[in-house]
């Protein structure tokens, strides 16, 4: 198993960004942006070889990602609208992903078998990944999850009072929370 070294929210950044081994030698360069239908990160091994990437096929509440190793697409991530984002399947692949994605702590399976953990270490990321001919792949779920994250992390900073839960502060089930951003909106529109 090796670990490899990531900041903390460079996966998610538009740009590039350098993934180290644990010697500190950089192994990995990632490069793209998000945002639009088409668009694409690609993983590049150091010495400049195109290992995997990720494409964005669909956009909306639902977006959907094809991985690609070695120009041959292996598998196909989508976000699940209404789970509780603790588990996501990786199609074709048959990795499931399971953990909690905001904060960086999950991993990921095939059957029973650790294909790879991910953790937050201070301003790093570690990813422990079993096989090396799987961190290509690897990076790009990671690199997903991570943009999950960051964008809803970044919704929550621009709007924090559109994602109270309850009154009062407390909690609700995911039912609750959209009624109480429907009624936020409506009351907003019947004040003006």
């Amino acid at each position: 198993m090796r670990t490899l070294y990531i900041g903390q929210h460079s996966l998610a950044a538009k740009g590039a960004s350098v993934i180290r081994d644990a010697d500190h030698r950089s192994v990995y360069l990632l490069i793209g942006k998000w945002g639009r239908r088409q668009d694409a990160l690609s993983l590049y091994q150091i010495s400049g070889d195109l290992l995997a990437e990720l494409k964005q096929t669909t956009l909306g509440l639902r977006p959907q990602f094809d991985i690609y190793f070695h120009n041959q697409k292996v598998g196909t991530l989508s976000r699940h609208v209404g789970f509780l984002n603790e588990m996501i399947y990786v199609s074709s692949l048959r990795w499931l992903v399971v953990g909690n994605f905001n904060s960086g702590n999950y991993r990921i399976y095939h059957g029973t078998s650790l294909i790879m953990e991910s953790h937050p270490a201070g301003d790093q990321r570690l990813l422990s990944v079993t096989r090396q001919e799987d961190e290509p792949v690897c990076i790009c779920v990671a690199a997903t999850l991570d943009h999950w994250a960051h964008r809803r992390n970044l919704v929550k900073t621009l709007f924090p009072n559109r994602w109270r839960l309850a009154p009062g502060g407390g909690t609700a089930d995911f039912k609750g929370l959209r009624a109480h951003f429907v009624w936020d909106r409506i009351s907003d529109r019947i004040k003006h």
